[in-house]
Parts: C-alpha cells; structure tokens; sequence
C-alpha cells in the first residue's frame, strides 16, 4: 500500500474520546484531605493483583490506597491530615509511585529530594535513594571526586 491511501484511511477515520468516564476515587471536582478527596493525584500505580489502587497526592503530601468500589480511601504513605514535611514519617509533595509484591509502596518524594519506601503497614519510611538535600548538578562531579 502506498503513502495516498494511509493518508485517505486516516482522513476517513474518525477518533473520539469516551466522555463519560467513571470517578474510581475521590470526588469530582472537589479537593479536600478527608478519605474521601484527592488534592492533586500526580501519580498512580495497581498492587501486583490489582485489587488496589495507589494513589500520590502531590498537595496532600500523602499516598491513599483505594480498593475498588469503596468510597473512601486509607493512607499507607504520609500523614492522613496531608501536612507536608522532611521526617520519616511525612512527603512533601509526592510524584511518582510503585507497589511491589510485598505491597510495599516506593515513592519519589519530590521536594524531600528522596526516594523513600514505605513497608506494607508501616508508619515510618526508610530512604532509598537521595539524602533530603537538593544538589546542583556542577556540584556532583566535585562531591564524587573530592
């Protein structure tokens, strides 16, 4: 098949986005830091079975486990009251996440400048990567080589 009819099949086919999508956690529309709201997701990831949704909210400082079909969640990484900070026990401002088969939560905690793991029903993290200061890039090659 030639360029001309890949162009006249793309022209012909048409796209469309399901707008009717379904709320699995939180409500829409609205932020909040009780179980029930998110304030800001930034990062999501399933348990290894998935029957656990994980959760990072950036502006709650915090990572919510949402089991299908439930109308709250329950906090597994972070304070629930979503107050940020730089101890072991609290984010600041959580990206990324990961669930490993432990279901121990991995988390890129972006303004903390680590990544912390959270043992599965821990309330205490232990640092992965990072030491919670923020390092400019033309200081690495002198803390590596002095």
């Amino acid at each position: 098949m030639n360029l001309c009819f890949y162009i006249a099949l793309a022209a012909t086919t048409s796209l469309r986005w399901n707008s009717t999508g379904i709320t699995v956690a939180g409500q829409s529309a609205i932020a909040g830091t009780s179980n029930n709201l998110l304030n800001s997701p930034a990062g999501i990831a399933f348990d290894p079975s998935y029957t656990a949704l994980y959760i990072a909210e950036a502006n709650n400082h915090r990572v919510q486990k949402w089991i299908p079909g439930a109308s709250t969640g329950t906090t597994v990484a972070g304070q629930s009251d979503g107050t940020s900070g730089s101890s072991l026990t609290h984010l600041n401002s959580p990206r990324d996440i990961q669930v490993d088969a432990n279901e121990n939560v991995y988390v890129a905690d972006l303004y903390n400048h680590r990544i912390v793991m959270w043992p599965n029903g821990a309330s205490i993290a232990t640092i992965i990567a990072g030491n919670g200061m923020q390092k400019k890039y033309t200081n690495i090659m002198y803390d590596l080589f002095f």
